[in-house]
């Protein structure tokens, strides 16, 4: 059973696709019914930067993990509506069918027959064991170990299943584990290919991935392409394309450009700052999906003055909530009103922040800052219009409540970098960007005392003991009754606390090609869950 998220399967299930805009202008058609610019069964996909290294245990950045869900697969994905199904994985483990033990320490993974790896060798249980024992090598540097590191022992019960048993229960297990429901997704990797390669954080899968999904890798010119080709024994049926080609742009306006002039077919990571200028694109269709993420102003709380919740509280007042999704949005993002998506058990809708300047200079005066002004620096990402134009929102609303905030502002794969980015080295004041957030409302891992980068993921060095004890016990048990009333007190103490501050709630935007057919992306992180059935 994966109680955690029943009320979002439900919710997804009438959440339909919202069409913003259609495609304006005058459009050439060829005589085969495709605008005249399209290659048959060939789709470009616009990106903003490259990968750091293609091997997705070793990377954090988004283009990893979409380029891991078209050459790997899964045990278990998302669908569009938000239900889990098994990928790898014949089915999701529950109580009901036997997959998950009562008292929660033992799962047992089902495995699809008939899978081939693109090299042509079987797909069986020893993958799935010698994937875990990678993620968990200490000389790996891999990105993200949380759920795994509760295992004290997997095995192999004949080829096909797969026996794993934890250090004690553990709920967020099955959406975690060689799952891509939230960052740190992980595919399984070829266990042939793992034991022939010594240095796993220089093995050919960071530039050469061997997987069982739909495409197969073919080739990568640095800070131009990577192309891939159909994989026709794909174990759910030969995929509808026969080429992807991710075409390396990194900025949104030069991105929008180049859709302008029909260059690319899809792009990966539209931004909400530019819908009027996809909209103007001949032949192209812009809508929204549900997603859960949210854009929010990060904290590191290990500075001295960020180490004091009266000048967080101070940023959040300060902080112009209403141009934000009135400026920059264009109607793509709400309101937050929880650190938690409202598809969440322990969701409950908090007042909402508004600008409240008056205030954040009291909470300033309060801590200290009086006579003098707080002295801060914001990074971001470069080439993002819409994190550049929240940054400049965000300057002159702090301002009038006596925060000089300088910005700073980096490349992609810069600003992310693991382990000497700004972000994980700890030298960053306030951080801007989005993120998906988790499926399970399980947080430990993000903000809890002991789980400070590299130990986890806590890169906000923040801590409330209060909080480590709610989110304790809401791992201590299955129950969602039980752990509903743990987490709407756990998510309080994050609002009220401004460990960070969510800016907006987003759908996501999808920016295509008119001949773009079955494209429907799932609300996670890894959102490119059905793309053997794409065509164009």
């Amino acid at each position: 059973m994966v109680p955690s998220n029943a009320g979002g399967m439900r919710r997804f299930a009438w959440l339909a696709i919202a069409v913003l805009a259609g495609c304006t202008g005058r459009t050439a058609v060829t005589n085969a019914g495709r605008l005249a610019w399209t290659q048959p069964h060939v789709l470009r996909i616009g990106i903003p930067s490259d990968p750091d290294r293609l091997n997705p245990y070793l990377s954090e950045m988004d283009v990893s993990y979409d380029l891991a869900s078209l050459v790997y697969s899964y045990l278990i994905v998302s669908d569009a509506t938000g239900h889990l199904t098994g990928d790898l994985a014949a089915a999701v483990p529950t109580r009901s069918n036997g997959g998950i033990s009562p008292d929660g320490r033992t799962y047992v993974y089902r495995l699809r027959r008939g899978v081939l790896w693109h090299d042509g060798t079987p797909f069986t249980a020893a993958d799935v064991v010698a994937s875990w024992h990678a993620v968990m090598d200490p000389r790996n540097d891999t990105f993200e170990r949380e759920g795994y590191d509760r295992v004290t022992s997997m095995s192999a019960r004949g080829p096909y299943e797969v026996v794993v048993r934890l250090d004690r229960r553990y709920p967020p297990f099955v959406s975690r584990f060689f799952a891509p429901l939230q960052e740190g997704g992980k595919p399984v990797l070829p266990a042939h290919v793992l034991r022939r390669n010594g240095d796993f954080n220089e093995s050919i899968l960071s530039s050469h991935p061997v997987g069982t999904g739909p495409f197969r890798f073919l080739s990568w010119s640095r800070g131009d392409r990577i192309e891939l080709q159909r994989f026709d024994r794909y174990f759910k049926g030969r995929p509808k394309l026969e080429r992807v080609e991710l075409l390396v742009v990194p900025n949104d306006r030069s991105l929008a450009l180049v859709l302008q002039t029909h260059g690319i077919d899809l792009l990966a990571e539209p931004s909400p700052a530019l819908l009027d200028e996809y909209r103007s694109a001949a032949g192209v269709v812009v809508s929204t999906a549900p997603w859960n993420s949210q854009g929010a102003l990060f904290m590191n709380s290990s500075k001295p003055a960020l180490s004091d919740t009266r000048v967080r509280r101070a940023i959040a007042d300060a902080l112009p909530y209403d141009e934000i999704l009135h400026d920059v949005a264009r109607g793509a993002f709400r309101a937050p009103r929880n650190s938690l998506p409202p598809t969440a058990i322990g969701y409950t809708p908090l007042p909402q922040r508004h600008v409240d300047i008056a205030r954040a200079r009291a909470e300033l005066a309060a801590a200290g800052y009086r006579n003098r002004a707080l002295q801060l620096t914001l990074a971001t990402l470069a080439g993002y219009a819409q994190f550049e134009r929240i940054a400049l929102l965000a300057q002159a609303s702090l301002r009038r409540a006596g925060i000089e905030l300088s910005i700073k502002t980096y490349a992609y794969r810069t600003i992310f970098a693991a382990p000497s980015g700004p972000i994980y080295d700890g030298t960053y004041d306030l951080a801007l960007y989005s993120n998906t957030l988790n499926w399970d409302p399980d947080v430990y891992n993000y903000l809890a005392c002991d789980r400070w980068y590299p130990r986890g993921q806590n890169i906000y060095r923040y801590c409330n003991p209060r909080l480590d004890a709610l989110e304790r016990a809401g791992l201590g048990t299955d129950d969602p009754l039980l752990r509903a009333p743990i987490y709407v007190a756990a998510s309080r103490i994050v609002w009220d606390d401004v460990a960070y501050v969510p800016l907006y709630e987003q759908d996501r935007i999808i920016v295509r090609s008119a001949d773009l057919r079955n494209y429907a992306p799932n609300p996670t992180a890894t959102p490119w869950w059905n793309a053997w059935q794409w065509d164009i």
